[in-house]
């Protein structure tokens, strides 16, 4: 299913029956032993707890999960390059990304990451497309309801084909018809002038556009923006100045920030997007969560592809529990910050995605099924699960619904 279906889709309807894991946006996450789910026209409408255990056989069900912060350019080289974030992108991202200039290769990689995506249980996103509108268009054109792009903005420091002033590429996508949703995504703050940025967060409140970018992923990245704007106080102060902080706006990392600066991303309710997986894969050291939770910045967890490995956002979950001290957080809440946190998010743009990342009656009827686990109650079935998915994370699911429609499972 790429680019059909969608809510009110009246032959969308069905049901189904085993154990189930149902988040919410509070972080609270319950587990029904024995459930049965019905949707209809693309919609949860039901949700009951059955007596007895679950038939043998049967799946454990939770929600599609829900990626605030991937790259679909870079979804073909996934996991194959390393080293510093720098040099990464100078040496193999930017290039591999100069290719979606030609619009059948685009369409090609923007199918294969959405059906990749969905086959690994993620039904909706926010994500970064390439640095061409063109690009961008073709995947609004493709992707189903739920999934948010915009075009890498980049106008300086870098290759000479990806590079293009700001008002022109964001003048070309809101020529689109009334109503398009576009993601206002500077690159981040080395690739765009100030009046670059200044220009995006003016477009994005004037059109009520959600904005994504990358902020303190690395010490060299931190130290190029203090070199770049010397009138800045640090590196969140040039978001901060050009107007792009707020509740509509993504920025991914944020690892090496000071107090000022996680002060101020909480008093303005910016999100920053978690990506151990891709931290990993860079060494660009871990999101300081307790720091976070101290100043009460929100956040929520993402794949960061194709610097992370995996589509999967199970597998962000694994590696979220792994890296970060015991009781730092619990599955539970990991698993929301992977569903029902980030589809909150996304539903702010469109009242179609109301429940995105939840079982809620009326939600999208997204569900991924995977092996049923036995537990007593939800922090010890998620930990369940996530000892037993496999190393590749993306085999996990064995069914997956999009709006109530099937989606063969990449093992099936």
């Amino acid at each position: 299913m790429i680019g059909s279906g969608g809510p009110d889709n009246a032959a969308a309807s069905g049901k189904v029956r085993g154990s189930a894991l149902l988040p919410h946006p509070d972080l609270s996450l319950h587990y029904l032993p024995h459930a049965e789910i019905v949707w209809q026209s693309g919609r949860i409408r039901e949700v009951r707890a059955l007596l007895g255990p679950a038939p043998s056989g049967s799946l454990l069900w939770m929600p599609g999960l829900v990626d605030l912060h991937v790259h679909w350019p870079q979804s073909h080289v996934r996991g194959q390059f390393s080293g510093q974030l720098l040099p990464w992108l100078r040496e193999s991202i930017w290039p591999a990304e100069a290719a979606f200039a030609e619009p059948q290769q685009a369409d090609t990689a923007i199918a294969s990451y959405l059906l990749a995506s969905q086959r690994a249980g993620t039904c909706a996103g926010l994500v970064f497309g390439a640095p061409f509108a063109a690009a961008s268009r073709r995947f609004r054109a493709l992707a189903p309801p739920g999934w948010l792009e915009g075009p890498a903005l980049m106008e300086v420091h870098a290759l000479p084909d990806l590079l293009r002033p700001v008002p022109e590429t964001l003048a070309e996508l809101q020529s689109e018809p009334p109503g398009t949703l576009v993601a206002v995504s500077p690159r981040f703050a080395p690739n765009v002038t100030a009046a670059g940025l200044a220009f995006c967060a003016a477009v994005a409140a004037a059109r009520g556009w959600p904005i994504q970018s990358h902020l303190a992923e690395n010490q060299d990245e931190v130290q190029w923006v203090r070199a770049l704007f010397g009138g800045a106080r640090d590196y969140t102060d040039v978001y901060d100045q050009a107007g792009l902080l707020g509740p509509r706006t993504v920025l991914a990392h944020g690892i090496h920030l000071s107090d000022r600066e996680l002060e101020r991303l909480a008093a303005t309710r910016t999100t920053i997007a978690h990506c151990p997986t891709s931290n990993l894969a860079l060494g660009s050291g871990t999101m300081p969560i307790e720091r976070l939770r101290q100043f009460g910045v929100p956040w929520t967890l993402a794949t960061d592809v194709g610097a992370g490995p995996q589509l999967s956002q199970l597998d962000v979950v694994r590696a979220c529990l792994a890296v970060h001290p015991p009781g730092a957080v619990t599955a539970a809440e990991a698993l929301c910050r992977a569903t029902a946190v980030p589809g909150a998010w996304l539903a702010q743009f469109e009242d179609r995605l109301t429940g995105l990342g939840t079982l809620a009656i009326g939600a999208p009827a997204h569900l991924v099924g995977v092996c049923n686990v036995v537990a007593g109650e939800a922090e010890a079935a998620v930990r369940e699960l996530l000892a037993a998915l496999p190393v590749d994370a993306e085999q996990a699911p064995l069914a997956v619904m999009a709006w109530g429609e099937a989606i063969a499972p990449a093992n099936g």
